[in-house]
């Protein structure tokens, strides 16, 4: 059978002449199953050879090797990043480095717990899963999309979301047997191949921030406004910008668990969802997001029983909100509840005077939105859940959450007739 051949353009400057050449792919024959994701992967630059004209499609890709191709898919490689990162394994020295920083700055990927990338770990079909679902836009989807694979139960709680976003998006593979997703299987080089293909084809689900800005428009400040959802909260200004309006750390919003949430079933970086019970606007009238925008979080701390018998609590931290309309942008809080869904407080008694609030760092006095945000493992977000769903969770944020104003989001737009073809390889689709 005839191999597949693959034009990749090599523009060789030799007496002013530009020359193109074919070169055989020597692996991957004509009737392989991602035989022209494979060719489309090279032609791009996305990904290169093996070894001499080999590709190796059943060979896997580390992790370090996923994120910087996905960079080149939605041309990200080259947004400029800092030289700091949390990672404890991740230096000068680590293969694609500057493409590890990026993907961390871009909260694409978020590591271990113990803060560890493992950058020449195989990457998981999974891992690689739930990276894609942080570069689209939208919501998590409705996980009984799921149902339809007869491994649904081994996809990881931290990628049951992401998975189901994929799913509805189209960006997955199921392949060779369209009934199992093999969630915990390293992923291979062709799957990778096929996965961007997908990417390429749908540009148009790809987040805005990601692409090139057409006109960048000047951010001026307007004002301030109020919000206030929770009484005692300890903060309540929300600051107005013509590009954005942002509400700022020590707010307090309100959401409720799109799922069950049981603070003795959750591992460390499961994923959970929480979604606005209506549309919110500050006390002047100015609208900041809708009702169904869903706040993302992961169980970030346990805590047991003195004597470590048994799971007791959970830290559950914010990471991320997206809007029905497609907007969506990184956020900094956590839960902050009782079991009966009120706010506490730290008080003091002075004796002299009514109840009153102190909060002290050392002999420091400071806020008391600094003193939730640094010390709210001491509090009540680490607390022990087990909410059905229906209930109001009170969300403190931890950092300011940035709200962009879609009027002013002017993005370069891929080619629409090709962003939604849905022609490519069946085996993707249910």
């Amino acid at each position: 059978m005839k191999k597949i051949f693959c034009l990749l353009v090599l523009c060789l400057l030799t007496f002013g002449v530009n020359k193109t050449f074919a070169l055989e792919v020597s692996d991957v024959k004509n009737d392989y199953w991602a035989a022209s994701q494979i060719a489309n992967a090279l032609n791009k630059g996305y990904m290169g050879f093996k070894s001499g004209y080999a590709f190796a499609p059943d060979e896997t890709l580390s992790r370090s090797e996923f994120v910087h191709m996905l960079l080149k898919v939605i041309r990200s490689e080259d947004i400029m990043t800092d030289s700091t990162t949390k990672f404890k394994d991740v230096d000068s020295s680590t293969r694609y480095d500057q493409s590890i920083l990026t993907s961390e700055q871009l909260r694409l990927i978020f590591g271990y717990p113990d803060y560890t990338f493992k950058p020449e770990q195989p990457i998981l079909r999974s891992e690689a899963n739930a990276v894609i679902a942080n570069v689209t836009k939208g919501f998590y989807g409705d996980t009984s999309i799921l149902y339809n694979f007869n491994d649904k139960d081994q996809i990881p709680n931290w990628a049951i979301y992401p998975y189901a976003k994929n799913v509805t998006n189209k960006l997955y593979i199921n392949y060779p047997n369209p009934s199992y997703l093999r969630p915990n299987d390293y992923l291979t080089r062709a799957e990778a191949a096929v996965l961007f293909d997908q990417i390429e084809k749908h540009m148009n689900l790809v987040e805005d921030k990601f692409k090139k800005t057409a006109n960048k428009v000047p951010t001026e400040f307007l004002g301030t406004n109020t919000l206030k959802l929770v009484e005692g909260a300890p903060r309540n200004t929300v600051n107005l910008y013509n590009t954005k309006n942002v509400i700022e750390a020590g707010n307090i919003i309100i959401a409720k668990p799109n799922q069950p949430i049981n603070s003795k079933k959750h591992e460390i970086g499961d994923q959970l969802v929480f979604v606005a019970p209506t549309d919110v606007y500050t006390q002047e009238g100015t609208f900041l997001y809708p009702a169904g925008t869903q706040f993302v979080a992961d169980v970030q701390k346990i805590k047991y029983t003195p004597f470590r018998i048994k799971k007791q609590k959970n830290l559950i931290v914010l990471r991320k909100f997206y809007m029905p309309n497609g907007i969506s942008h990184e956020m900094a809080g956590v839960t902050y509840t009782t079991d009966k869904g009120k706010v506490v407080t730290t008080k003091t008694v002075d004796k002299k005077a009514p109840v009153k609030e102190n909060y002290f760092e050392g002999r420091k006095e400071i806020t008391k939105a600094e003193f939730l945000v640094k010390y709210t493992d001491k509090l009540s977000p680490v607390v022990k859940y087990d909410l059905k769903g229906d209930e109001l969770v009170y969300i403190l944020l931890t950092g300011d959450m940035v709200i962009p104003n879609e009027n002013y989001w002017e993005f370069e737009v891929e080619d629409e007739s090709q962003s939604q073809d849905d022609s490519f390889n069946t085996h993707t689709d249910m």
